[in-house]
């Protein structure tokens, strides 16, 4: 009996011993040792990429970090005057670069056709004439507010040098100025003064003048990023003569005024087509002389006209 009892706890401690072995493949998975996790690394200066470097083979804009506007405009005048009368087309090319050490430069140079006859019906008809070069160079003094809301103020100098004769006036002129503007988000207003110091004419035919005031206001509407408005009004005011040698000159101060209405819409985020016209408000008492004294490249001063072109910004 006893020996019996003795092989029934053998067998019962067996059994029990191969319970506690699992020889499936799910739990062999599962009790596999997870791998250890590594400390992060911190990240190297090394390997922070540079800025790439401007190419010096672009415009002067890439080399400097300016702008660079660049404008081909046209304009048609019809002059009605007792003595002169005809039709004159100029075609002027300007640019404006503005530079990231807060100096901008202006220049504009003009070719002039013109169809006029005198008052004796004589052609005085000239073809591919060429005008005159202004250059001007401005200094950004004041600028203050955010983009939206920026105002500024500037100060520019400069000079209109002296035509070959023709339809070009044959004098150089000094020029000195002051703009300042406010911007209010889509709405901007300018408020300039400008001042020529003349020179004395070359061509005894042309009228010698005194120095002119300009003083000139302008409002600015942005539509969208495609359509924007401009409307410029200036008033102009030369003075008089008072050399004893010269013979062709203004003896009385003239003064009139205009208006500059201005469309411009973008055809690309680069390049914008500009059109518009002059219309002058006041008319100057003797144009006559005026036609004379050779003032093609202030508006108004022989009547109404009408203009078209392109501009280009990089």
């Amino acid at each position: 009996m006893v020996r019996y009892l003795v092989s029934l706890i053998s067998l019962t401690l067996t059994l029990n011993t191969f319970a506690l072995v699992d020889y499936s493949q799910s739990e062999t998975s599962s009790v596999r040792p997870k791998p250890r996790a590594r400390a992060p690394r911190k990240a190297s200066g090394m390997i922070q990429r540079s800025a790439p470097t401007k190419s010096t083979s672009g415009s002067g804009s890439t080399i400097f970090g300016g702008d660079f506007e660049l404008q081909a405009l046209y304009d048609h005048q019809s002059i009605s005057e007792s003595q002169t009368s005809g039709d004159f087309q100029k075609l002027t090319l300007s640019g404006h670069f503005q530079t990231q050490y807060n100096l901008y430069m202006d220049f504009s140079y003009w070719a002039a056709t013109s169809e006029l006859k005198n008052s004796e019906g004589e052609d005085e008809s000239l073809e591919n004439e060429n005008g005159r070069l202004k250059f001007i160079l401005g200094f950004n003094w004041l600028r203050f507010g955010s983009a939206q809301e920026m105002a500024t103020v500037d100060l520019y100098g400069g000079a209109l040098f002296k035509g070959s004769g023709g339809v070009a006036s044959t004098r150089t002129d000094k020029v000195i100025g002051v703009e300042t503007s406010k911007r209010f988000y889509n709405f901007a207003l300018a408020l300039g003064y400008e001042y020529h110091i003349t020179g004395t004419p070359s061509a005894e035919s042309e009228s010698a003048i005194g120095n002119i005031n300009i003083l000139k206001t302008s409002l600015g509407w942005m539509v969208s990023n495609d359509i924007s408005f401009t409307l410029e009004g200036g008033m102009v005011k030369l003075a008089s003569n008072d050399n004893p040698d010269r013979v062709n000159k203004i003896d009385e101060e003239v003064e009139f005024s205009y208006v500059r209405p201005t469309v411009i819409l973008g055809l690309s985020p680069n390049v914008g087509l500009e059109m518009g016209g002059v219309f002058r408000t006041r008319r100057a008492q003797n144009t006559n002389s005026l036609v004379s004294a050779k003032l093609w490249n202030i508006p108004g001063a022989y009547g109404n006209s009408l203009f078209a072109g392109l501009k280009i910004t990089i």
